[in-house]
């Protein structure tokens, strides 16, 4: 008898460490993944909307004593933006960070805040991006869509490159074709005197580098990333347009959550929108620096050289924008801004 169990003691601490894995395993599959799919670059040092990834799915797996886990597929590692999306909606993924040129085309007010020359700078933008017209702007995209937006997240100013010279007045802008991101900035150059031409981002690199165009815009990071210093000569710090993107995610999976699971949802993109903020200004300052030492001539525009340009491309494109969507965004928009400059007293 002795002896069956100290057998039974002996087989079961042998199998003690096999419960373990077992019992860490199951806990790991009852483990809510998250699939997160999006364009940008694997590396959050160098990305900030990857910035904003990375720490969203920290927080979302610390609150949730590991009971959440997001999957990061990044670099567009499932498609383009309109295949993501369409994964979406089926609920293959969750959720994604999308640019407002294909939300543009599902939801037109989506890219009214990127309208040229609204904002006189960062702080103004964000009273608007960050208050009730911007959650405005979120609520009535889950309703048009079905799909639920989450959250704005913003990316500075976009900076304006080419090939020819110094971008500081209008003239300056004349004979230059511009890759455009899509209508709206399309507009923006012909008002300045400029061409443009549509160009997806994938063919941007060699459109710039054969000639194709003379010159495009984004954020100072997006330069320095993707390398375009290779093949551009000057940038203009013109504050011409304020970058954004939109984070989305199935609603269908968003209302299954509890609540307690959507409150670590909401935290956690609240996280992720201040973390990719700060990242874009940290990298907007290391990119400028690394674009100067890689030999890009730097013009930093003057608040009179930007008032000019404003007066030519500001009310043409807000007009072109009223003919895209119901005009109330574009006024309700504007008196946003002027109710941030009143209370920012500028």
């Amino acid at each position: 008898m002795k002896k069956e169990k100290r057998f039974s003691a002996i087989v079961i601490m042998a199998l003690i460490p096999f419960i373990c894995i077992c019992l860490g395993g199951a806990a790991f599959a009852a483990s809510k993944q998250i699939k997160f799919a999006y364009l940008g670059k694997l590396d959050p040092h160098k990305a900030a909307y990857t910035t904003g990834v990375v720490n969203f799915a920290h927080i979302v797996d610390k609150s949730s004593g590991g009971g959440m886990k997001v999957k990061i597929f990044p670099a567009g590692t499932l498609g383009k933006e309109t295949d993501i999306l369409q994964a979406l909606r089926s609920n293959a993924i969750q959720m994604t960070s999308a640019s407002m040129v294909t939300l543009s085309r599902i939801f037109p007010p989506a890219q009214v805040m990127m309208a040229p020359y609204v904002f006189k700078n960062d702080a103004i933008a964000w009273k608007v991006v960050d208050g009730p017209y911007g959650q405005k702007l979120l609520d009535a995209f889950t309703e048009k869509t079905g799909i639920k937006a989450l959250g704005i997240f913003d990316s500075g100013f976009l900076a304006i490159t080419n090939n020819k010279r110094p971008l500081r007045t209008p003239d300056d802008f004349k004979n230059i074709k511009f890759r455009a991101m899509g209508p709206l900035q399309a507009a923006m150059f012909k008002s300045l005197g400029a061409s443009a031409v549509p160009i997806p981002w994938p063919e941007t690199y060699t459109s710039l580098q054969t000639g194709v165009v003379d010159g495009q815009t984004n954020a100072a990071f997006v330069v320095s990333v993707f390398k375009l210093y290779e093949v551009q000569k000057h940038i203009a710090l013109a504050n011409s347009q304020f970058g954004y993107q939109v984070w989305l995610c199935n609603k269908d999976w968003y209302d299954s959550l509890s609540a307690e699971e959507k409150g670590i949802i909401r935290d956690a993109v609240t996280a992720g929108r201040m973390s990719t903020r700060s990242m874009a200004l940290l990298r907007e300052q290391e990119s400028l620096a690394q674009l100067e030492k890689e030999g890009m001539k730097i013009t930093s525009l003057t608040s009179e050289n930007i008032s000019k340009l404003q007066k030519l491309a500001g009310p043409s494109c807000l007009e072109w924008l009223k003919t895209q969507m119901d005009p109330k965004w574009v006024d309700e928009m504007s008196q946003a801004v002027a109710e941030a400059e009143k209370q920012l007293a500028y």
